[in-house]
């Protein structure tokens, strides 16, 4: 399990007609999807995200405020809209490291929420995409502690795009490409 924590895993559902028996069985496969780590895109981004994983921990925007001032502007007038959910959050973030493993997946739901209005002006030219490092931070996080959690369809599409797009120069893992195909049409047959 050790390495599974970098990884987000989605269960996809595999049909198999058994010709003998004349029956059709339903088995599950794993899809194992690598996270990968968000990289800052400024000098003002890095020294936020070198903060944050120095103390272990994912990238508060409340706490951003407190340690950054000269950035409330900035965060105010690009998050105003959803600034009480970014205080749930924070709360969340509190509780999980005090201890509460529950409040870690309540966090991880408000981020894939949250994620939907990104990227705002304060993400391009101030903060990075912080929304992404908290959603690896918090998968990680899951991952240690054992927690079961799943995603949301559109949040498993995002890993595997930012997976694939690490991954364009090396030669195809066709095992994974068959897995994500198999994912993508049972996506498709509960819309």
């Amino acid at each position: 399990m050790n390495d599974d924590i970098n990884y987000y895993i989605e269960p996809v559902e595999i049909e198999i007609y058994l010709k003998k028996a004349g029956i059709v069985r339903t088995i599950i496969k794993d899809l194992k999807i690598e996270l990968i780590d968000v990289l800052p895109n400024s000098e003002k981004s890095a020294e936020i995200f070198e903060l944050f994983k120095s103390m272990d921990e994912p990238v508060d925007l409340m706490e951003v405020q407190n340690y950054f001032p000269q950035y409330i502007r900035n965060i105010y007038d690009s998050y105003y809209k959803n600034m009480e959910l970014y205080e749930k959050l924070s709360m969340h973030f509190k509780a999980g490291l005090s201890g509460m493993n529950d409040s870690w997946r309540n966090a991880l739901y408000f981020t894939e929420l949250l994620h939907k209005y990104e990227p705002t002006v304060a993400t391009t030219e101030i903060l990075g995409n912080f929304s992404t490092y908290n959603l690896i931070y918090l998968i990680r996080k899951l991952n240690s502690l054992n927690e079961k959690f799943l995603l949301e369809d559109s949040t498993v599409y995002y890993l595997i795009k930012r997976r694939n797009e690490a991954y364009s120069d090396r030669p195809p893992d066709r095992e994974f490409e068959k897995l994500v195909e198999l994912w993508e049409y049972n996506v498709k047959g509960k819309n």
